[in-house]
């Protein structure tokens, strides 16, 4: 059977929540954490503060800018999650730059995020995938995965390569320019997902515009994940408006999910 068949698209669906780690402090993103690991989240993109976010709207620019401190800097971060034991948080992403990995030394990134625990890989939307070959060999040194965007403009040719040397699953980038809009047309995305799932198995999660629940059922009706920033991260001063407001999008995800398959 193809990956891009009807059977395939009953399959477990997941929700990806986004949020910024230090904001509004360090103590209500182990809350938020531990939040979204009683959802039952397949995991969580963590992400960490860096000066220049350029593929971050208005919204998770300005909660960099709070967040942004020595105590969040990539390595203090990891330091700080080992101290949450790992059966109480979610698996973990983290979502930043390349400059925060450059400067404080790939390796010692790894070698420091196994001794972490629960980190899963990286998102790092400045690297290119042609740029990326050493990085992701020193990630897959320590069990790491590099998750590789693929967008609706990305060329059939170029999307095959990519998808090639998917992982944990391909992040497919829902609309142009920087995060915070919405998501209002599906129908191309629909048709990219397909073209996505006919050269790979991996899962293909939709960022950049659910910001709603009803947006994250539409997009849930063909694509294997959403990973919703903005719109959590407005609420993260709140953790019980967060919790909830996360907890809506989980019921969507297993609303358009058969029983078995549920991996909110």
């Amino acid at each position: 059977m193809k990956a891009g068949s009807a059977e395939r698209r009953l399959g477990p669906k997941r929700v990806i929540p986004y949020l910024m780690a230090g904001d509004p402090d360090l103590n209500v993103t182990e809350k938020l954490l531990r939040a979204a690991k009683k959802e039952g989240v397949w995991a969580v993109e963590l992400g960490i503060p860096f000066s220049d976010p350029t593929a971050d709207g208005p919204v998770i620019q300005e909660a960099a800018q709070r967040s942004l401190s020595p105590s969040t800097s990539l390595r203090n971060l990891l330091l700080w999650l080992e101290t949450i034991p790992v059966q109480e948080r979610p698996p973990i992403y983290l979502m930043t730059y390349f400059n925060l990995f450059f400067a404080m030394g790939l390796e010692n990134f790894v070698s420091l995020a196994q001794k972490t625990g629960g980190i899963r890989g990286a998102v790092i939307p400045d690297l290119s995938y042609e740029d990326a070959a050493s990085v992701r060999k020193t990630f897959h040194s320590a069990k790491l995965s590099l998750i590789p965007f693929v967008s609706l403009t990305t060329s059939e040719k170029r999307m095959k390569r990519i998808v090639a040397r998917s992982e944990d699953f391909i992040y497919l980038v829902s609309l142009l320019g920087t995060t915070g809009k919405e998501l209002s047309e599906t129908g191309t995305l629909s048709l990219m997902v397909d073209r996505i799932r006919s050269q790979t198995e991996s899962p293909v999660c939709v960022g950049f515009g659910i910001q709603s629940p009803a947006v994250a059922a539409k997009v849930l009706q063909f694509a294997d994940g959403v990973i919703v920033g903005s719109r959590l991260v407005r609420e993260e001063s709140d953790p019980e408006s967060w919790t909830k407001l996360l907890s809506s999008f989980c019921t969507v995800a297993r609303s358009v999910t058969e029983p078995s398959g549920v991996l909110c």
